[in-house]
């Protein structure tokens, strides 16, 4: 069977050089969702119709509107991009504001929609649809655990099949289902200076649930990253660790450098470079054909130059992350 990936994103111009550069392989197993946050650039949906070109994306602003208190920003990406070539399919989720669900009712088309849901909130989600006007044949249902770091994921899988179990009848009526989660940490303050390893709970979590499943469940997740949009404080940036993640089968090897200030600072490609030797010499790095971001980062390690940045590293994390899922999914 020919599980689908969807990879819960920001809109960020990282996300965009990340699928980009990923190979045809990759792009035909996925369906990025894309989240806008509180500001975003006026070039973003230029550069990522470009970029992705005909194939759909889902669009999600409901975080925008809430901090903005208007549907602007978000219509006009949806718009921007279709209007490119690229499909771009609204994203709602059962809690989102009254003004947010009516937004996306105006844009819905020919290609659907995204409905987010809790797992609280599952076993409802096609009468919710009814509802709303809409029909479930049309809909792509993401269950959206956010984030489980820390949680045994054995032990949520057997409350997640019971669930499952309970709503099965309707749930088969959807378009798709999809099991999204994120374990990644935040932020690196709990972390080691350093190499350290940490489990994709979120992976673990659908392997152990996908075999015994009702339904057809594809698999989501939030990349390396957290599900949480709101952009840190300015100077928190400027005092941040100049850190990697770096995607492997059943963990991240996160690599905690130093802030580039104060008296045991250190620039940041001098970091970038001393981590990307310590990723390129792991035993398990590698072994994606035409994967641009392990590229990038053998680059780096042989002494090249050009990725010295905070947004490139970004690029490489996502890359390298949705590169290794399109490519293990079954």
């Amino acid at each position: 069977m020919n599980y689908r990936y969807i990879p819960l994103l920001k809109a960020k111009a990282g996300e965009i050089e990340a699928l980009g550069n990923l190979t045809s392989s990759a792009r035909s197993r996925i369906l990025p969702l894309i989240h806008i946050g509180e500001t975003l650039s006026p070039k973003f949906a230029q550069k990522f119709s470009i970029a992705w070109g005909n194939q759909p994306v889902g669009v999600d602003g409901s975080f925008n509107l809430t901090k903005s208190g208007a549907a602007a920003t978000y219509l006009q990406l949806v718009q921007t991009l279709r209007q490119a070539g690229t499909p771009a399919i609204p994203s709602v989720n059962q809690t989102d504001l009254p003004a947010y669900i009516a937004t996306v009712s105006s844009l819905r088309d020919q290609n659907g929609l995204i409905v987010k849901t809790s797992l609280t909130n599952l076993i409802g989600s096609s009468a919710w649809v009814f509802q709303q006007g809409w029909h479930p044949q049309e809909v792509d249902l993401v269950i959206d655990l956010k984030s489980i770091a820390g949680v045994d994921h054995q032990m949520l899988s057997g409350y997640l099949l019971s669930v499952l179990q309970q709503g099965a009848q309707t749930l088969a009526s959807f378009r798709s289902v999809t099991l999204a989660a994120s374990a990644a940490p935040k932020d690196h303050g709990s972390l080691n200076r350093g190499s350290n390893r940490v489990p994709r709970a979120d992976w673990l979590l659908w392997q152990s649930t996908v075999p015994f499943a009702p339904i057809k469940l594809d698999y989501g997740d939030y990349g390396t990253g957290h599900p949480d949009l709101t952009e840190p404080p300015g100077a928190a940036m400027a005092n941040a660790t100049v850190s990697a993640r770096y995607s492997l089968d059943a963990e991240w090897l996160i690599i905690k450098g130093r802030s580039t200030g104060g008296a045991h600072g250190l620039p940041m490609a001098l970091q970038y470079s001393s981590h990307a030797g310590v990723i390129s010499t792991d035993p398990n790095f590698g072994g994606l054909n035409g994967c641009w971001a392990d590229a990038s980062v053998a680059h780096v390690a042989s002494g090249g130059t050009g990725m010295g940045s905070r947004q490139k590293w970004a690029e490489i994390s996502a890359n390298r992350h949705i590169s290794l899922v399109a490519d293990r999914l079954p």
